[in-house]
């Protein structure tokens, strides 16, 4: 049986996506550690792909998404994706550049941001709060 068949239909998958192989790595494990069932993109082509095969799904998915990818910026990836994906989608948003917190400032699918380096206490906030705005409870 795979993941998906006994996943609780409530917990969010999280989707990390960053270009830096090292940092996908590892924010997927330190996701995965805390209960989360992760994947992981690198660009936003893999990033769209997810969201097209997903379409059917209306599982809750939460996704960390770098600012700096290469081709369609994090941001573009972000607004094209809130147009089509509603609000089953909670975005973080993760960057080590200082402008982090003037980017979508009121965007109402971010469920906040992310500094790298990462500290845990952060990020169990922010996964939090992204469950909890989407209704969703990790078991």
């Amino acid at each position: 049986m795979d993941d998906a068949a006994v996943r609780d239909d409530r917990t969010p998958y999280v989707l990390v996506v960053d270009d830096e192989a090292f940092f996908r790595r590892l924010l997927s494990e330190e996701v995965e550690r805390r209960g989360y069932t992760v994947l992981s993109a690198c660009n936003a082509t893999e990033t769209l792909r997810f969201f097209e095969r997903a379409a059917a799904d209306d599982a809750p998915v939460i996704v960390v998404l770098d600012l700096m990818l290469p081709g369609m910026s994090g941001i573009e990836l972000l607004y094209g994706l809130a147009r089509r994906v509603g609000a089953r989608v909670r975005f973080i948003l993760c960057s080590a550049h200082s402008a982090l917190e003037q980017v979508a400032p009121e965007h109402p699918l971010v469920s906040g941001r992310l500094a790298k380096p990462i500290e845990p206490r952060e990020l169990d906030s922010l996964l939090a709060s992204a469950s909890s705005s989407l209704g969703a409870s990790l078991h």
